[in-house]
């Protein structure tokens, strides 16, 4: 189930297109089984739905640009290529943010609260922290002036999420949970993906992406994932 939103009312990110994707069962039907911040594994996805992923890969607008985070394995994503969309894979450890920016992907590390500050270098790679989460007056709206440092699938450096929402403490614990989509206002929004009406999500999210405004920045998956 797919919600598209033209012009956000979120404060993070500004007034840009967003999507929310959920399963018709629970919101976290697309989610991957294997992410250690979905609280509810059982509900989950097991697989990409291949469809999907092919349509979002290309559903940008045009002149513009489209990003999204992936907690499936980046050896599920594709690389990137000029004029698609940035899938970035999110990654749960340092480890893995480095393993899949050396194969081609960009990449993001939701760190745990207590990570240190930011930016590091962790081999030789920079780890840099979104730019909305220490001012106020930046959003995804106004990120890189414009072009979104997630937004870049070029970039040589890992964009680091430090936990947050109202399940932060859980981020980087052995337990599942964590997810910052799982309470407040997001989950709500999240949630209500699943009144929409029954739908191709694949055919969706690709007319939605047509009917934008030319040089319009498109989030896709403020809560969701690529799963079936």
């Amino acid at each position: 189930m797919l919600k598209t939103v033209q012009a956000s009312a979120n404060r993070k990110t500004g007034p840009i297109a967003v999507t929310y994707r959920a399963g018709s069962a629970d919101v976290y039907g697309t989610c991957p089984q294997s992410c250690n911040l979905c609280p509810r594994p059982a509900a989950a996805a097991s697989s990409v739905d291949r469809e999907y992923l092919e349509a979002l890969r290309h559903a940008v607008p045009r002149n513009g640009q489209a990003w999204t985070y992936s907690h499936f394995a980046a050896d599920n994503l594709p690389r990137w290529r000029a004029g698609e969309t940035v899938i970035n894979a999110s990654c749960d450890t340092i480890a893995e943010a480095i393993a899949a920016h050396d194969s081609g992907r960009p990449a993001v590390y939701a760190a745990p609260l207590n990570s240190g500050e930011w930016p590091q270098k962790h081999y030789g790679l920079q780890f840099v922290r979104c730019p909305a989460e220490t001012r106020d007056d930046i959003t995804c709206a106004s990120c890189g002036n414009g072009r979104p440092l997630c937004a870049r699938g070029d970039r040589d450096y890992i964009v680091v999420f430090v936990a947050h929402g109202a399940s932060a403490k859980r981020v980087g614990d052995c337990e599942p949970g964590g997810c910052y989509a799982s309470g407040g206002p997001t989950f709500f929004a999240w949630n209500n993906t699943r009144k929409q009406a029954p739908q191709n999500d694949a055919e969706t999210i690709q007319r939605f992406a047509q009917s934008l405004p030319p040089g319009w920045l498109l989030r896709h998956h403020i809560a969701g994932d690529v799963g079936i």
